[in-house]
């Protein structure tokens, strides 16, 4: 069944009326809501749906300490062009795409209940008629409800509807997206939804210990499901850490996901069951070091006629915080995958990052290596190997001007029958300046390519944005 955003509605609502009560309590200290991101509090520049944000402009709010709540609407027009629309290796159509539409960026701070929320509606013009004109959707949510001080519900909630030939890595189990783009494309002219909904609920039950359990429901729904399959995904994550004194600590978690797949016509990928479980042990130096030693096991049952398999991944690694913005990470591992027949697919995982956080300039610069399980977007092509390097820096240089990069190539080598080699290249610059209070011009530029062995599946494409943004100050002053 499709959920057309009907869960992103409800929530919406049940937002609203739950920040009417919290707005007529006492006042008190702000304070970061637990598992959220906070923004630059510089006034929101909508991104194009299916296109990471590079600057930051589109998080959620941050509150000041003192300031509870904070509702910011506003309207924008983008106007895009791209190269390549379909993101085909011949035969490329290039479109202007005029996007208009509300937005909107909530927040409520309060010790019992937090609220996060950033989302736009877009209706999108194409000029040269490449695709058919639509309406986007591209928003985030998260709601935080603490009974007590040890006990924390959380709710978070993607959701994207979008014609784009390709989808952004999105952020999942409370962590951060990483820059770049899945792999895979959808190349029909019809929209596609993603709608990704994560409750969890975390009890501290002492100083040094505390358990959670996590659950995901994360569903891709074409509207061309001839050509591209409907994916679902179930997942459920209960965790534990507990530090046995001031140096040592023991964390373990245990991963099930269920996978499922349909189309309307034809053979689709394969059901699924994987179980997962991981534990990692640390040993704390002092406040600025720390190393660890890390294992991830994997046993993935397939439908016929799908192959079992099975992955182990030892790894070692350190954390340095050289200072209190500047942390550095190293990691080194290997991994092998034995499937239940045909050959052993093998190689190092490694994670190798700085990252530099200030009130102007915020930085990572990473190399990555490892292996990925692509079982949820437009191609699922299963499991693979990667390696590659990545760049993200935004800068403040002024009050109301800021600056990004986002750069990425990846080399992704997958197993199995399937004998591809691709090379992801990216790379986006970003702006924005405050032209008014209430008034923000946004441009992005950027470029992206796939060389892969396999023709079909090589494109190149130069894109830009221009975003003017009217934002209204808090409505609820």
């Amino acid at each position: 069944m499709k959920r057309k955003g009907f869960i992103t509605a409800a929530i919406l609502v049940f937002t609203l009326c739950l920040a009417a009560t919290v707005f007529g309590q006492p006042g008190t200290a702000g304070q970061i809501i637990p598992g959220q991101p906070s923004g630059s509090g510089q006034p929101n520049i909508p991104v194009q749906p299916g296109t990471p944000d590079l600057t930051g402009a589109s998080a959620p709010l941050s509150l000041p300490a003192g300031q509870r709540y904070e509702i910011k609407p506003y309207v924008f027009v983008t106007e895009q062009y791209t190269s390549n629309v379909y993101l085909t290796n011949t035969n490329t159509k290039s479109d202007w795409i005029t996007t208009a539409g509300p937005g909107i960026r909530l927040a409520v701070n309060d010790p019992s209940f937090g609220a996060d929320l950033t989302g736009n509606f877009g209706y999108n013009w194409y000029a040269n008629q490449t695709k058919e004109d639509y309406w986007s959707i591209d928003g985030t949510l998260g709601l935080r409800y603490n009974p007590t001080p040890q006990l924390t519900f959380r709710v978070r909630e993607y959701i994207l509807r979008s014609e784009n030939t390709v989808e952004p890595y999105y952020a999942q189990g409370g962590q951060p997206a990483q820059p770049g783009n899945l792999v895979g494309t959808n190349r029909s002219n019809t929209p596609y939804l993603r709608n990704v909904v994560e409750p969890s609920v975390d009890w501290q039950f002492s100083r040094q210990g505390n358990v959670g359990l996590l659950y995901r429901n994360n569903i891709l729904r074409n509207d061309d499901n001839i050509v591209y399959e409907d994916s679902t995904e179930n997942y459920v994550r209960p965790s534990f850490s507990y530090w046995i004194d001031q140096r040592n600590n023991i964390a373990l978690d245990y991963g099930f996901t269920s996978g499922t797949y349909s189309r309307e016509v034809g053979i689709h990928t394969p059901d699924f069951t994987s179980q997962n479980p991981h534990g990692r042990y640390t040993f704390r130096f002092d406040a600025q070091m720390s190393v660890f030693a890390d294992y991830i096991f994997i046993y993935q049952d397939n439908d016929d006629p799908g192959i079992d398999y099975t992955v182990n991944n030892p790894s070692v690694g350190i954390v340095y915080n050289f200072n209190p913005t500047l942390t550095g990470v190293a990691q080194l591992g290997y991994f092998w995958q034995n499937p239940e027949r045909g050959d052993d697919f093998t190689g190092v995982t490694s994670n190798l990052s700085i990252t530099q956080r200030d009130r102007q300039t915020t930085y990572t610069l990473a190399f990555n290596s490892g292996f990925q399980q692509n079982q949820f977007s437009f191609d699922n092509t299963g499991f693979n190997k990667y390696y590659g390097g990545s760049a993200l820096i935004s800068h403040q240089i002024t009050q109301r001007f800021n600056v990004g990069f986002v750069g990425s190539a990846v080399n992704t080598e997958y197993a199995g029958l399937i004998d591809r080699t691709d090379w992801l290249y990216t790379a986006d610059a970003t702006a924005g300046y405050q032209i008014l209070q209430w008034l923000t011009v946004g441009g992005r530029v950027g470029y992206q390519q796939d060389d892969s062995n396999i023709a079909a599946n090589s494109y190149e494409e130069w894109h830009a944005f221009l975003t003017l943004t009217a934002t209204f100050d808090n409505l609820l002053k």
